[in-house]
């Protein structure tokens, strides 16, 4: 039975601790992992008839007076009577051809008659395996009503393990469990009447203690359902701190140190409150039914509503295939959201406006994010060219601007007060692009807001003009050629507001026919019709 390898193939990999001829129910123990139990001969059962040998390992551990909690988690393979004797038949035939090959060693035996034994003993020795595992044919574990049933299985040549797997009074799963089905009004009945919360452990542990669950292969698959329903808003992840606060994630991933802490819980969400909103939630389509679109197209989201929604007892309003469902929505201080709707404004995830207060990518004004703020999709960017002489004139003082007369400009040209951190990245990649230099003077461009107007610019130095380089030319081949137009971008940005301009001559070498040159000329002359070969 040691030897018979398809009797517990693949259940290790499956997730299945494995016990092969355990002496006694203590050598499985009983921890809420998977037990697949192989047990010998003195189990032998049939269909509908568990013996007592087989049943104790359900029932108890140490003894009668220990009996075993996590019995859901335990499936075991047993002999039937009919598959026993057969295997019995042949370890005996085994044995005597062995016998026989024993006691002719110290006689000279005729070679043939020889040959003939060892393919005697060979046979016997290779149709043991098959016929030790179709003897295991019976199944017993526990059923949905708690009680200890053995079943049978149909004849096959495929591992053990996995023909068990596959059965469907195993009742054996491997696959994640459907968050929704954790719910109050799921299926599996797991919360008790008026409760609130459950340690996300007991949850886990529920499917190797009741008989009416799944048998779940990997334990740490329920843990990954549960926080699954985390990710998706059906529960509220709650850890107590030693410090007596609380830590908390909704809609987000749960920290994988959190997990294994045992005070870890599960909480519903109308019965929760968070500590902590994950600003992420606050962007557009991030949860169903927060923005508003407005008469122009453009979405928004009053800070009134956003502190409303998650003051307690609300619910979202999801839209389906002709209904409506309703998923309820966790409470949060009204100052965890508006710490939220800070930081989702200085990450440049939000954009801030509570006339004449503005703000985005930037820390959040002190007193300007209360009920009265609106938030919006991060602003269109500014460019480098928005910010030229050209296109905001009244910015530019004597070939010279600063970051607030800019922003000032444009937020008249675009009709709305535009937050300092977008007119400040637009200077940056002004300055990094060389359409604009800082002056001698300047504050640097990451500057606060107090600071924009000390953040001075003018347009870079055109320098002087200088006659044709007297320097021989450079020779260029095909592949040098298409190098130095992939570095046109830096060249540019090297040489600032300088105009760049390149003396080409294309040489053609070796036979060419008057065909063939013209066809080169054709093509040169889309390029420029002053580009000739010669």
């Amino acid at each position: 039975i040691r030897k018979t390898g398809s009797l517990k193939s693949g259940a290790s990999a499956a997730g299945a601790s494995v016990h092969v001829l355990p002496k006694s129910p203590r050598d499985v123990p009983d921890d809420g992992e998977f037990r697949y139990v192989i047990l010998g001969s003195d189990a032998v059962s049939a269909s509908g008839k568990p013996s007592r040998t087989a049943k104790a390992f359900l029932d108890h551990t140490s003894g009668p007076n220990r009996p075993r909690v996590h019995r859901n988690a335990v499936v075991i393979a047993v002999p039937s009577p009919e598959g026993l004797e057969a295997a019995k038949a042949q370890v005996r035939s085994l044995l005597g051809w062995k016998d026989v090959q024993a006691q002719l060693s110290r006689q000279t035996v005729d070679p043939i008659r020889a040959e003939q034994l060892r393919r005697r003993v060979a046979k016997a020795e290779g149709l043991l395996p098959g016929i030790v595992r179709q003897a295991y044919n019976v199944v017993v574990t526990v059923g949905t009503e708690n009680q200890v049933h053995a079943f049978k299985l149909q004849a096959s040549h495929q591992p053990l393990f996995a023909e068990i797997k596959a059965h469907r009074k195993a009742r054996v799963t491997d696959t994640p469990v459907n968050p929704e089905a954790l719910l109050p009004d799921g299926p599996y009945d797991l919360w008790q009447e008026g409760e609130e919360s459950r340690f996300a452990s007991q949850l886990a542990g529920a499917f190797a203690r009741y008989p009416h669950l799944p048998k779940v292969l990997k334990p740490k698959l329920v843990t990954e359902t549960v926080l699954a329903g985390v990710r998706e808003g059906l529960f509220v992840a709650r850890l107590p701190r030693p410090d007596r606060s609380v830590r908390t994630w909704w809609r987000e991933r749960v920290d994988r140190e959190a997990v294994s802490d045992d005070a870890f819980e599960i909480v519903l969400p109308d019965k929760a409150q968070l500590a902590r909103l994950d600003e992420a939630l606050l962007a557009p389509r991030a949860l169903p039914g927060l923005w508003e679109d407005g008469a122009n197209g453009e979405q928004t989201l009053p800070v009134a509503k956003l502190l409303d929604l998650f003051a307690g007892g609300k619910m979202f309003e999801v839209p389906q295939n002709g209904y409506t469902e309703y998923e309820p929505i966790p409470a949060c201080p009204a100052e965890a959201v508006l710490d939220a709707v800070a930081r989702a404004v200085e990450g440049g995830l939000l954009w801030m406006t509570n006339p004449p207060a503005t703000s985005w990518n930037e820390p959040v004004p002190a007193g300007t994010l209360n009920e009265n703020a609106v938030l919006h999709p991060p602003p269109p960017a500014v460019t480098p060219q928005d910010l030229t002489e050209e296109a905001v004139p009244t910015a530019w003082r004597s070939e010279r601007t600063n970051g607030l007369a800019l922003t000032q400009a444009l937020s008249q040209k675009r009709s709305t007060p535009l937050p300092w951190g977008l007119v400040r990245d637009g200077i940056g990649a002004a300055v990094n692009g060389r359409w604009l230099v800082l002056t001698d003077h300047s504050e640097p461009v990451d500057s606060p807001y107090d600071k924009a107007a000390r953040v001075v610019l003018e347009q870079p130095t055109k320098g002087v003009t200088t006659e044709p380089s007297k320097h021989k030319p450079a020779t260029l081949d095909t592949l040098q050629l298409q190098d130095l137009a992939d570095s046109a971008s830096s060249l540019l940005t090297a040489v600032g507001g300088a105009e760049l301009r390149f003396q080409v001559g294309v040489t053609v070498k070796g036979p060419v026919s008057e065909q063939a040159r013209a066809k080169v000329d054709e093509v040169l002359a889309e390029v420029s019709p002053d580009l000739k070969s010669v």
